[in-house]
């Protein structure tokens, strides 16, 4: 019984870890994951076999954080617009933990069912921004939602280099997404 509640820590503590150094040092080993986790070699084996395993758990906890975030951020008040706003308000700052995705990949079908309902979720806020007039009705929805995704995860990617601050990234989408560079 007791080995049942420490193998959900365990599991916990080293996705943190991983994602705590991965956020620094994306190339960080197995190894470097266990010891920053405070576990052996062999317990972060019985978790997770291969780094995609590990990978694959962060990004199934970084689609949960990010649909956390987005719907503890909007309601059915707001218009769309606003909508997006806070959206993009609420899920930049998780770059701070989950930039180095970017340049994952995960051949997990689940996790690319999730990622299929964020991006179904933005296809209606689309449709809706384009009854606002915020985008154009001869916007193809899908070309929308392709340049909102890439947009946050740019702003992931330039705020966990430090290359824009992360009170300014949520900002720059927004205006990127709506009137471009101009």
């Amino acid at each position: 019984m007791a080995l049942k509640s420490i193998r959900p820590k365990a599991r916990e503590a080293i996705v943190d870890a991983a994602i705590q150094l991965l956020a620094r040092n994306p190339g960080a080993s197995m190894n470097e994951i266990a010891m920053v986790a405070g576990v052996g070699r062999a317990t972060l084996y019985r978790h997770y076999s291969t780094r995609d395993e590990l990978i694959a758990a962060i990004f199934e906890q970084s689609i949960l954080e990010t649909d956390q975030a987005v719907m503890s951020s909007i309601n059915e008040r707001m218009t769309a617009f606003e909508q997006l706003d806070a959206m993009l308000r609420a899920v930049i700052p998780l770059g701070d933990r989950y930039h180095f995705l970017a340049t994952e990949f995960s051949t997990a079908e689940e996790l690319h069912q999730k990622y299929q309902k964020e991006l179904s979720w933005l296809a209606d806020l689309v449709h809706q921004l384009k009854l606002e007039r915020v985008v154009a009705q001869d916007v193809p929805t899908h070309w929308a939602v392709a340049q909102i995704d890439q947009i946050v995860w740019t702003a992931w990617r330039e705020v966990g280099e430090g290359r824009v601050a992360s009170a300014d990234a949520p900002n720059l989408a927004l205006r990127t997404f709506t009137r471009g560079l101009a």
